[in-house]
């Protein structure tokens, strides 16, 4: 017997048993001596099914190749009718420390093409120029900065697990901390095997960097409030955000446009016209991307502020004869349709738009006559294909580089005006979203790799995420008091940050995964990610049609946070909870939102959408309520969500102690509402005493007690209260 509080073990007795029992015999029930051979009890013994060992096999498979180091918990429970056997499982993430790296690689790059759009301006107005130079340093020291976490992660060998006690490191700040993978397996009285997972990851916040201007949330809106009062803001409506959108899709497109121009070519030199049609659509199609663009107000209007400039200069030039040299730049030039030329005023926008338009069209309309003339009676010889279509595709590129130019210069400029008092807070912001987005989506991958391998045979569970996306929900036990205000108002932008990802299935050229299971890759930028997910080719044959001609999987992110520990308290006692009920009242919102697409697309049976509905209504009368640590919005969201095959996140600071008495309190409702279990106090004080997430604490503290106090626990819902001997003073 072990004694919780000390871990004191001590013999209660002993009992003998026969290699042919032990062999032969299905269940057992043998008497306990003591060393005065009096009976003090007894042993139960029964073999565990092999149901149980398939599970553990079939998570093995699994955990090879996308989760390492596990723990195992084995418990048998009393159902009311029967037993249950359950297998708890915990694993770290072999994506712990990739993903972030990936992100780190893909920031650098991107700060550097914004050094680059600065540097290269052709038209600049003087009295920025010192401002120019304090926004290019600064990005400079990002890059610095970016480029000495990757090298550092690089060199990162061992476990692929951030430990709490570690989240103030600088060096592992893009890190989620504490993020592990949680498995509950049960086998009941039926044959069939049932499969619970979840996720458990420290609130995704830059533990590193201070508290004292509040979250994200309080400085994102400060920033804007003093932008605002800008002298550039009173005449135009652009925000940053949308001005920065527009300009790295214009890079986007143009880099896009640029490869096809030169697939168009390799087309045409291979002479196949089903191939050189098939080039010509997909560059039509981002063409059209790239027009739509180039015809918004933002780039219209701030395209039209900046010629206005230049005719001024040009006007200026025009009474100083000796500047005038000085004077000419790239925006006095224009293309003539076979070379730039000199023009001494400003082409109008809409004409540089129109002669980009002219020149695809003269392009598509040479390569239809390629194909037309290929397929009738006067054949082209092959060879002349790409002589007849390159002279188009130079003069098409010229002239997408141009108006791409002519919009990445209004655009950037207009953000330099941003950032003329501006510069070093925003720096600093973007910082910290980068830290946090990365903590956000290294956790949200490895989520969607195991949601995925859990439900690839499910054909319903994938045409689900082609139609309608998948559902994450989060599950917050952050308070709205003190630095925990600040972390739950990072978090709440990194949600809004992860709407902007997509994920990607790409087919390996591996037919299994090892140990040298290859990693994610992503693309896109800071405002649009994908994330391509490679799968061995006999997996990537069972997936959708969809899926596999490389249709975005959407994400739909909801969180739910309520506090429950002596901050929570004091935040409602004495402060205001009104963060926690907006966020809440959002995700009920978009929670609705995707509730109506899943029954539409969704073939579900009476019973089922029935019992989605009443949890859909149940959810909304508690976000309305009224009630102090209302705790049941967790529970009725957590039920919501697993309903309607979503990916479920349990987070708190760290994900070792509020985050261990939820997810073990999730696990006993499963078991009670789902296989009914007979005793729910047995089950959920046997999880927490001897389950995975005692285990989780040593890992994090290097002691298997959580990190509460008896004052602190009076505070506590009833039900997220550690048995007796399993908590104490510790890290936090």
């Amino acid at each position: 017997m072990k004694e919780r509080m000390t871990t004191t073990m001590v013999p209660i007795g002993d009992a003998l048993i026969t290699q042919e029992q032990f062999l032969t015999e299905r269940s057992l029930v043998l008497p306990l001596f003591n060393s005065s051979e009096n009976s003090v009890g007894c042993i139960a013994i029964e073999l565990i099914r092999s149901s149980e060992n398939e599970a553990k096999q079939s998570y093995a498979e699994v955990e090879q190749f996308l989760f390492v180091n596990s723990l195992c918990a084995n418990f048998q429970f009393d159902a009311i009718r029967g037993l249950l056997h359950v297998t708890e499982l915990m694993a770290e993430s072999r994506i712990c420390f990739a993903v972030p790296k990936l992100l780190l690689n893909l920031w650098m790059h991107e700060e550097q093409r914004k050094i680059e759009d600065i540097e290269n301006l052709s038209t600049f107005p003087k009295e920025l120029e010192m401002v120019r130079q304090e926004v290019i340093n600064l990005k400079t020291r990002l890059i610095e900065a970016y480029t000495q976490s990757s090298l550092y992660l690089d060199e990162h060998e061992g476990h692929f697990h951030k430990p709490s006690r570690d989240k103030g490191s600088r060096e592992t700040e893009f890190v989620p901390v504490n993020l592990h993978f949680q498995r509950m397996c049960v086998t009941d009285s039926r044959p069939q095997e049932y499969i619970y997972d979840a996720i458990t990851v420290g609130a995704f916040t830059a533990h590193a960097q201070s508290y004292k201007q509040g979250g994200l949330y309080a400085q994102l809106a400060k920033l804007e409030e003093s932008r605002q009062s800008l002298p550039h803001r009173q005449s135009k409506s652009f925000d940053h955000e949308s001005v920065h959108g527009v300009l790295e899709n214009l890079h986007s497109l143009r880099e896009e446009i640029r490869r096809q121009c030169d697939h168009l070519c390799y087309c045409a030199n291979q002479g196949s016209g089903k191939m050189l049609k098939e080039s010509s659509d997909l560059l039509a199609d981002k063409s059209r991307q790239l027009f739509e663009v180039g015809e918004l107000p933002v780039v219209c209007e701030l395209v039209s502020s900046v010629d206005r400039m230049v005719a001024g200069d040009l006007d200026a030039s025009k009474q100083e004869p000796a500047a005038s040299a000085e004077a000419e730049g790239p925006a006095q030039w224009r293309w003539s349709g076979t070379k730039f030329v000199k023009t001494p005023t400003v082409e109008p926008w809409d004409v540089t738009r129109v002669n980009t338009e002219a020149a695809l069209i003269s392009l598509l309309a040479k390569v239809e006559e390629v194909i037309d003339v290929q397929s009738g009676e006067q054949r082209v010889a092959e060879t002349f294909w790409l002589s007849l279509v390159s002279p188009l595709v130079i003069n098409y590129k010229n002239n997408v580089d141009l108006v791409t130019h002519r919009a990445c210069d209004a655009l950037t400029l207009y953000s330099l005006m941003e950032d003329v008092s501006t510069a070093s807070v925003a720096q600093s912001i973007q910082y910290r979203r980068d830290v946090i987005f990365s903590q956000g989506l290294t956790a949200l991958v490895s989520g969607f790799y195991a949601i995925i391998w859990a439900n690839i045979d499910s054909m319903a569970f994938l045409q689900q995420l082609v139609s309608i996306g998948l559902l994450v929900q989060y599950e917050s036990l952050l308070s709205c008091h003190g630095d925990e205000m600040a972390m739950l108002e990072d978090t709440m932008v990194a949600m809004q940050d992860l709407d902007s990802v997509q994920f990607k299935f790409e087919e390996s050229s591996r037919e299994v995964f090892d140990h040298t299971f290859d990693p994610p890759k992503i693309t896109g930028g800071r405002l649009r990610y994908t994330v391509h997910v490679l799968v061995p080719p006999h997996i990537f044959a069972r997936l959708p049609k969809e899926l596999k001609r490389g249709h975005g999987i959407r994400v739909i992110h909801v969180i739910f946070s309520i506090g429950i520990n002596e901050q929570a308290t004091l935040a409602e006692t004495f402060g205001d909870v009104k963060l926690q009920e907006l966020i809440n009242y959002k995700s009920l919102h978009k929670l609705q939102n995707y509730f109506i697409n899943f029954e539409e697309v969704l073939n579900l049976s009476e019973d089922d959408r029935r019992c989605v509905n009443d949890l859909m209504k149940e959810l909304n009368m508690a976000v309305f309520a009224k009630r102090s640590k209302n705790t049941d919005i967790l529970r009725i969201a957590a039920e919501l969500a697993r309903e309607m095959n979503g990916l479920r996140f349990t987070m708190c600071k760290s994900a070792k102690d509020r985050s261990s008495m939820a997810i073990t309190l999730e696990q006993a409702n499963i078991l009670k509402q789902r296989h009914n279990l007979a005793d729910f106090e047995q089950a959920l004080n046997s999880m927490r005493s001897v389950g995975t997430r005692r285990e989780n604490v040593a890992k994090n503290t290097n002691t298997r007690k959580y990190a509460f106090t008896s004052m602190q626990l009076l505070t506590f819902p009833k039900q997220y209260r550690p048995p007796s001997g399993t908590y104490g003073l510790g890290e936090t």
